[in-house]
């Protein structure tokens, strides 16, 4: 079962480095927690890690998908969506 942090990298690999910096740009515009200076320079990892840092594994699970839809990274954002799920669905049947 992949953790989230695992599901976001995996998502963010998958665009390219303009792409990247495009993700970073909408994260620094439309949430206002993640500043400037945060974003400078970031990579995939250090991206990742200050979204759940600033919002917790599930809204920045949730604000990827957002953002990659304004993207229209479509594929991705339901593929992000539908592991986030499973892996869900998963915790769910091993704590019961």
């Amino acid at each position: 079962m992949a953790s989230v942090f695992e599901l976001l990298l995996n998502s963010l690999k998958d665009l390219g480095k303009e792409e990247l910096k495009a993700f970073q740009w909408h994260l620094k515009k439309n949430y206002k927690d993640i500043s400037d200076s945060e974003m400078e320079d970031a990579d995939r990892f250090k991206t990742v890690d200050k979204m759940v840092d600033h919002f917790g594994e599930e809204e920045a699970v949730k604000n990827t998908v957002e953002i990659l839809r304004k993207m229209n990274k479509n594929y991705l954002a339901k593929q992000l969506e539908d592991n986030h799920k499973k892996g869900n669905r998963l915790k769910l049947k091993l704590n019961c």
